[in-house]
């Protein structure tokens, strides 16, 4: 059950993007943005005031990418990057993951529909079309990270993540909140994943709403079922009715 929100405008907005606002997809390049999901995150920036932000594991690129023509505040690399309600970028120097790279493609990256994903301070193998070489990939993933003491694992839906020891969703939420027009607001964050749970925990202690999209198991204090599910419940937040408008 979703809670009840008196006045948007009191609160401050963070969404994931994967599995959250967008379907996931077998392969992290044919992601897209639905225009009705486009048409409710414009009402959703409007309504409040502009205090929309999207939080996720992307590169800041991508995700302007896939919300074109938007382009909302957002933090990418699970928090490597983020840029600011004013357009200012705060970037994390990032180490160069080549070498690593290299191995994962000479190992695994090789299979059949294994994804080996570069990012700027990331890599991501993605084996949602060989969820049976989920245990090799992690195996291989495993032993490169233990050999450094300055990367650290994500683990996602069929995905497993090295990335460089640093912020996570939940430092960039609390410091949107430092600043306009976020700053004095009550937080919302909806997320579907593992890599989330640190913005759940992040709002929960400022006592905002945190909101898992699908199955428990989370640090989250509320449920959504699905997507339809949650943007059911951000189209009330704008129009205070259950439907969908733009249906």
């Amino acid at each position: 059950m979703l809670p009840w929100v008196d006045d948007i405008e009191s609160c401050a907005i963070f969404l994931d993007l994967d599995g959250t606002i967008i379907e996931i997809v077998e392969h992290p390049d044919a992601a897209r943005v639905a225009p009705e999901t486009l048409r409710l995150l414009e009402a959703l920036r409007e309504k409040s005031q502009n205090a929309v932000a999207v939080i996720s594991g992307r590169e800041l690129a991508v995700i302007d990418r896939l919300l074109h023509p938007l382009k909302l505040p957002a933090a990418g690399v699970h928090g490597l990057e983020r840029r600011d309600a004013a357009g200012m970028t705060h970037l994390s120097a990032p180490l160069d993951l080549q070498p690593i790279t290299f191995v994962l493609e000479k190992n695994i990256g090789d299979e059949s529909g294994v994804v080996v994903e570069k990012k700027s301070g990331a890599v991501a193998v993605h084996y949602r079309l060989r969820p049976d070489l989920e245990r090799r990939c992690c195996k291989v993933v495993e032993e490169l990270v233990g050999q450094r003491a300055d990367l650290r694992i994500l683990h996602g839906k069929m995905v497993i993540e090295i990335i460089q020891k640093g912020l996570n969703k939940g430092d960039v939420i609390n410091a949107f909140l430092s600043e306009p027009p976020f700053r004095g607001r009550i937080p919302v964050f909806a997320g579907d994943d593992v890599t989330d749970e640190a913005g759940f925990a992040a709002v929960n202690s400022r006592g905002g709403i945190s909101i898992k999209v699908g199955a428990q198991n989370t640090e989250a204090q509320y449920r959504a079922e699905d997507i339809r599910d949650l943007e059911r419940w951000l189209w009330n937040l704008v129009v205070e009715h259950c439907e969908d408008p733009a249906r």
